[in-house]
């Protein structure tokens, strides 16, 4: 892909992940079925992500992504990207978020990802990959 390509993937793919009001399963197109992700030492496979999207869309009443940095080369895809949100509570936040994408076939099949809380309640540091039980 190139740079311009990659930059409207990721900004369809957080659209779908960020809009309270699109259901998850808009995004499987973007994921290969066996997508694994390692977000701050966890593990999540496409179920779990799913789960984790589900999370965030009954958390978030609104969500912007800022990318400070996109780089692409054949199957990869890395980027340097900030969230600001805010909760359906009122309260909001601020993340930033470093993202190592593997491509397969056009789809994501492999996401590793270290995020960091800049603003918001402490207990929210575990956003990038809480799953609601």
């Amino acid at each position: 892909m190139t740079h311009d390509e990659t930059r409207i993937f990721l900004e369809n793919l957080f659209g779908l992940l960020l809009d309270p009001e699109r259901p998850v399963e808009d995004m499987l197109h973007l994921f290969t079925s066996d997508y694994v992700q390692i977000a701050d030492g966890k593990t999540l496979d496409l179920k779990d992500f799913l789960a984790h999207a589900r999370t965030l869309k009954s958390i978030l009443k609104s969500a912007h992504v800022r990318f400070e940095k996109i780089i692409t080369s054949n199957n990869s895809i890395a980027d340097i990207h900030i969230v600001d949100a805010i909760k359906k509570d009122g309260s909001t936040m601020t993340c930033k978020v470093l993202t190592f994408y593997e491509m397969r076939d056009g789809k994501i099949s492999r996401i590793e990802e270290l995020s960091h809380l800049i603003a918001g309640a402490k207990e929210d540091s575990d956003l990038a990959s809480r799953i609601a039980h």
